[in-house]
């Protein structure tokens, strides 16, 4: 893997064991959306076929809770997507000690493409069912994988590649914010423009 700052070298997705991270990563993502949706329809059965009148309105707040989490899981199965084009645009880094716990967040503070002597934080919260930990955070911390632009969106791995993720700014793709305008160089718009980021003109 290039070790080089900026966009220099072979996109992420030619760089062998990507395609097959990827790859992994829909499967299990689907399997874990298809077990949801299995659990839903299942509770949905036994709430109504056979659970007395007196216990359905419990039931009926574990099936709200199961939705809640079904929606995530195929929310992330979506982000396939936009893994998938970041992936074919920028090229692997690698930067050890790179990664913060932050009161159950995980911070990725990475170099600016267009200054290196800067950084960019990029954040990934604790959600339901997961709070991430300084364990938690330790195969990254310690070899992290990324492609991308962190002031748009970056896919972040392990080692191999492994362990796929994407954070992404509120910026570049919400359209209740303003889209990024300074500090960009032509290259660093277009690679953005590529995987579908907002870019100020």
């Amino acid at each position: 893997m290039e070790e080089e700052q900026g966009f220099d070298g072979p996109v992420a997705w030619d760089t062998p064991g990507t395609r097959s991270a990827l790859h992994r990563w829909t499967a299990w993502n689907l399997a874990k959306s298809l077990g949801w949706v299995a659990l839903w329809w299942a509770a949905l059965y036994v709430t109504v076929v056979l659970l007395p009148v007196a216990a359905v309105v419990p039931m009926v707040l574990v099936l709200c809770a199961i939705t809640f989490v079904a929606s995530g899981a195929l929310g992330r199965l979506a982000q396939g997507v936009r893994i998938r084009r970041v992936l074919t645009v920028y090229p692997w880094r690698q930067l050890p000690g790179a990664v913060r716990a932050d009161k159950g967040s995980a911070v990725f503070v990475l170099p600016d493409p267009d200054h290196p002597d800067k950084t960019v934080s990029l954040r990934s919260k604790a959600w339901l069912l997961r709070s991430w930990t300084a364990e938690a955070l330790k195969d990254y911390d310690e070899e992290l994988w990324y492609a991308g632009d962190p002031r748009f969106a970056c896919v972040l791995a392990k080692p191999v590649p492994r362990g796929l993720f994407c954070l992404t700014q509120p910026t570049a793709y919400d359209w209740r914010t303003s889209p990024r305008r300074k500090g960009l160089s032509p290259e660093a718009r277009r690679r953005a423009r590529a995987i579908g980021a907002r870019v100020a003109d």
